[in-house]
């Protein structure tokens, strides 16, 4: 066991230990999740490329680790920072081994509680992790260095996480969905393919290779980074508003805001993000309230236009969950209906999303 350090850009500089084998500094944007199990999901989630997660909840890794849980092919944060990491587990494997095995630093005892509240009061920041930390005069060079910093958002991290080939994952439902891949977690494709056939492509396809593969419908995914980023608006966002009128689309999280932006509509990064198992929000048609898991650092603008209409909203703070507009056949939902980890509220959405594009299929 030895010391380590978070340094956040504002200066403060955190305390804990590891027993870390990694890579001895890591740099990230700090961001927090409160949700009190599915930290393994949470971890293998590609919406958190570029971060350094800090768990709320105290305990960590107690029911160990488990490859078939995970939601991509690895462990996607960057670090990770809790309160106590569990160091045994009688069933599973030890989170802190496939910690080390897959080259990810972390830092415990840590009073996460206080550091999620720094983050409240002043918004996410960048950091760097130190598992092996370095003078005192190094670490002031360490903070400067944050300042001037590019923020991982700057990067293409979309470009990261996408698959780099087509897949395609057929069965014998009559519904056909190309899913474009920004960072997909496995439990939405899990979900979507009890009702239709995948064909999941890159997140740079353009719309003939598209038109090619005969869909019925088209699935944006989740992912991380700058729905605005310049990367995804020349490729990704340009075909998305190509296919406007072609066939139904279902935008999920970052898929919801890339969709939007090619609607015109503007994003926003939010003063903390919303990432969690326990997110509120109301269906705007109904009045009915849902309980969702989501993970984002960005939201929507509420400034919706030509036949759009805001369907979701967040019950904390308003923040727009999700738009649609009936005449393009378009829907989007910015909280994770798959879940994974979180409850189960709304995973009809993928069920109701291919009924539609089935009545659709009828009508032609």
């Amino acid at each position: 066991m030895q010391n380590a350090l978070l340094i956040l850009e504002d200066g403060t500089i955190i305390k804990g230990k590891t027993t870390s084998t990694s890579r001895s500094v890591i740099y990230g944007e700090v961001v927090f999740n409160t949700s009190m199990t599915g930290y393994v999901e949470a971890f293998s989630d590609p919406s958190y490329a570029g971060q350094i997660l800090i768990m709320t909840y105290p305990l960590i890794g107690n029911y160990g680790l488990q490859r078939r849980h995970y939601e991509s092919s690895k462990i996607q944060i960057r670090g990770l920072v809790v309160k106590e990491l569990c160091q045994l587990s009688y069933r599973n494997k030890r989170l802190q081994s496939t910690l080390n095995e897959e080259n990810i630093p972390f830092l415990f005892d840590v009073d996460t509680r206080a550091l999620t509240l720094r983050i409240r009061e002043n918004g996410t920041m960048k950091g760097f992790l130190l598992t092996n930390p370095l003078s005192r005069i190094s670490i002031e060079r360490k903070v400067a260095e944050l300042k001037v910093r590019a923020h991982p958002d700057s990067e293409n991290l979309v470009a990261r996480v996408s698959t780099k080939k087509p897949r395609f994952l057929l069965n014998r439902k009559k519904t056909k969905v190309v899913l474009m891949d920004f960072g997909v977690k496995s439990s939405i494709i899990r979900n979507l393919s009890r009702f239709a056939s995948i064909v999941v492509v890159p997140y740079n396809t353009d719309i003939k290779t598209i038109i090619k593969y005969k869909p019925h419908a088209i699935v944006l995914s989740n992912g991380p980074g700058d729905p605005e980023h310049p990367k995804l608006k020349a490729t990704s966002i340009r075909t998305i508003a190509n296919l406007f009128g072609l066939y139904p689309i279902f935008g999920i999280c970052l898929g919801h805001q890339l969709l939007s932006v090619a609607l015109g509509l503007k994003t926003y990064k939010l003063k903390f993000g919303h990432r969690g198992s326990n997110h509120a929000v109301k269906n705007t048609l109904t009045g009915r309230i849902y309980i969702t898991s989501q993970n984002h650092g960005y939201a929507v603008r509420p400034e919706v236009n030509n036949g759009t209409e805001v369907e979701w909203l967040n019950v904390n703070d308003s923040t727009v969950e999700g738009i649609r507009n009936v005449k393009l056949g378009i829907y989007s939902v910015q909280f994770h209906p798959e879940a994974a980890p979180g409850p189960y509220d709304t995973t009809f959405l993928f069920k109701e999303f291919v009924h539609r594009v089935q009545c659709q299929k009828e009508k032609t």
